[in-house]
């Protein structure tokens, strides 16, 4: 097999997509990605990410590849099934600073946080295409909701809380109100315990 099947071999194993950094970890010369596009094998979506042609790719994986960002708010609610519906934008965070090209993307909503809490929260999940993408867990998506309930709707607030609450064997209350103190939200926290448990 030569070195162009085994990128594409590659690619179809992977949902249609390959990275730059994929090929170079198996020892591939990235010479042979610029040659499969150049011959229509591969798509370039942007620097260092590749689709097989006619592949619907992952929208969430190549939104955010190659960018320190993470999917927060309704769209990781969405992620982890605590929102009604799919998010009208997709709720991205990233460090205070950031001036990347997500900022020109117009169905982008960017959440600016210190670097200090930009980890705090993260986990691997699987996009509903099926790759691995970043996103907050509920505790932080709750946290951040609260943070910034002057911009946010009451209802998404009120639905990702209860649901989280619901889930008995998926909920962490001690991490929850661990993040409650770092976000300055225990109050809000509390009150919604108080009522719903």
């Amino acid at each position: 097999m030569n070195k162009e099947d085994i990128i594409l071999n590659l690619a179809k194993e992977n949902n249609g997509i390959i990275t730059t950094k994929e090929v170079v970890s198996k020892n591939i010369n990235k010479i042979f990605l610029t040659r499969l596009v150049k011959n229509g094998k591969l798509e370039r979506i942007k620097k260092g990410l590749y689709v097989l042609p006619f592949t619907w790719g992952d929208e969430y994986f190549n939104l955010i590849y190659g960018n320190n960002a993470v999917f927060s708010y309704e769209t990781a609610l969405y992620f982890l099934n605590l929102c009604q519906s799919v998010p009208s934008e997709y709720h991205i965070t990233v460090n205070r600073g950031y001036n990347g090209s997500l900022r020109k993307i117009k169905k982008v909503k960017l959440h600016f946080v210190k670097k200090e809490l930009f980890d705090l929260g993260i986990i691997e999940i699987k996009s509903p295409q099926g790759q691995l993408i970043k996103c907050y867990n509920a505790e932080r998506c709750i946290c951040d909701l609260l943070r910034n309930r002057d911009n946010q709707d009451i209802e998404i607030i009120k639905y990702a809380i209860t649901e989280y609450l619901k889930n008995k064997n998926k909920r962490n209350l001690p991490l929850l109100l661990d993040y409650a103190k770092k976000f300055n939200v225990l109050d809000d926290i509390n009150k919604y315990l108080e009522v719903l448990i």
